[in-house]
């Protein structure tokens, strides 16, 4: 049975208008096959910083040890270091008096825990009359004062003049920086 001849063409045409809508239509669901998009994440909001305060942008709150230039342990939020020089046989204490009482200072004490020792002043590091306002201390590197820090864990320098007295000091340290200190004072000049 013969259904009459093609020549390889479409007996029908298709209308160019309807041919477009269908196209129109597949491309559309193609799209719809197609992934979705990763969904756009946004960033958490930065954590808000805290008010500044009067130490921020100062030395850290805690006793901190370094041996270059000098070997110092230093409290930065007291302004107060006690350094050891290789053979010089003596702890250098440096504070930052407060503003509204600056020496010269009559006497000098230092803590380190229970054990208490005066402290003169360093009349080679006075050059200037404002260096008699906030003075050098000299303590001996002893054998006292030596185990005194190595079995401290905090120092405090009480400083008085006919104003009155003002103290500095810092916070407990557990981290063994003063025993690192003071065994290496002791080494340096020939304690050990």
């Amino acid at each position: 049975m013969r259904y009459g001849s093609h020549s390889g063409r479409c007996a029908h045409r298709v209308d160019p208008m309807k041919r477009n809508l269908m196209l129109l239509v597949a491309l559309a669901g193609f799209s719809a096959c197609q992934p979705a998009a990763a969904p756009v994440v946004e960033a958490p909001p930065a954590p808000v910083a805290e008010a500044a305060g009067p130490d921020d942008g100062a030395a850290p709150m805690a006793w901190d040890l370094s041996a270059s230039p000098v070997l110092t342990l230093a409290f930065g939020g007291d302004g107060l270091s006690i350094a050891c020089e290789e053979a010089k046989g003596v702890m250098r204490i440096f504070f930052a008096p407060a503003w509204e009482m600056e020496g010269p200072f009559d006497r000098a004490i230092v803590h380190f825990g229970d054990k208490s020792f005066p402290v003169t002043i360093d009349a080679t590091a006075v050059k200037e009359e404002r260096d008699k306002y906030s003075p050098v201390y000299l303590l001996p590197a002893n054998a006292d004062t030596v185990t005194a820090v190595m079995l401290a864990n905090n120092a405090r320098l009480v400083v008085t003049n006919q104003d009155g007295e003002q103290e500095r000091g810092g916070e407990p340290n557990e981290t063994g920086a003063f025993d690192m200190f003071a065994t290496t004072c002791a080494q340096i000049n020939g304690l050990r």
